[in-house]
């Protein structure tokens, strides 16, 4: 069987994202963003994976920077929605973790909440930064989603502890996207697209509970898509 190569945005550690797609029977394959055209990076792969980092540039959603602002790579909020929409074009399966859910939103209209904490003071701590795999708060997947699929909750729904770290969030959601799971205070924590085969995100972070396993459907869905995408 001909393998499924993954495409790994990259970010300060791309370490557990590998892990998780192997765990799953895929082969990562990091890109290298800095190329002056990164759509030709996706010949050759099956999926696009796009990871977590520093924030994107509000400009990009018609708003100034918050005072929080922490600037990803430079060249990676364009190189990063350039890939997603060649990805969505094409119909190859896209999962995308944290700043990448933001990055769907964005490359797809939405805009974001550049700060949690500042802007809405009443919200819960979604910057937990240790332990990586550690609960941090849970969040309410809807029924008949995907996600609830992949989770094992599609009929009903249901609640799942989620570890967390990130500071903005999906305000304005994309074009064509769904929200298919919140926290408690509202906050979005996850959209996805109906009318593709498979566009999940997610705001938190599966790939560290790779060792046990907690998420790894999230990875095993993407992989499946991924083997029927090619055929």
């Amino acid at each position: 069987m001909a393998e499924i190569r993954i495409a790994i945005t990259p970010t300060h550690s791309t370490v557990d994202y590998e892990r998780s797609v192997v765990a799953a029977g895929g082969k990562p394959y990091v890109l290298d963003l800095t190329s002056s055209s990164p759509v030709p990076l996706l010949d050759g792969v099956d999926a696009l994976l796009l990871t977590g980092g520093g924030d994107i540039d509000p400009a990009l959603f018609g708003e100034d920077r918050h005072p929080t602002f922490q600037d990803a790579e430079p060249g990676r909020d364009a190189a990063e929605i350039a890939l997603v929409l060649s990805a969505l074009a094409t119909g190859r399966p896209v999962l995308a973790i944290c700043r990448g859910v933001q990055v769907l939103n964005v490359a797809l209209g939405g805009s974001l909440i550049q700060d949690i904490p500042s802007q809405l003071p009443m919200a819960l701590n979604h910057r937990v930064p240790t332990p990586r795999n550690g609960s941090a708060h849970q969040v309410h997947v809807s029924a008949g989603t995907r996600l609830a699929t992949l989770l094992g909750v599609a009929g009903t729904g249901g609640h799942v502890a989620v570890n967390s770290r990130h500071h903005q969030a999906p305000n304005r959601i994309g074009d064509g996207l769904v929200v298919s799971a919140v926290a408690e205070d509202a906050v979005v924590e996850a959209l996805e697209l109906t009318d593709h085969p498979f566009c999940v995100g997610v705001q938190w972070h599966p790939e560290n509970f790779v060792a046990s396993g907690e998420f790894q459907s999230l990875f095993d869905g993407l992989i499946e898509a991924a083997r029927s995408h090619r055929k």
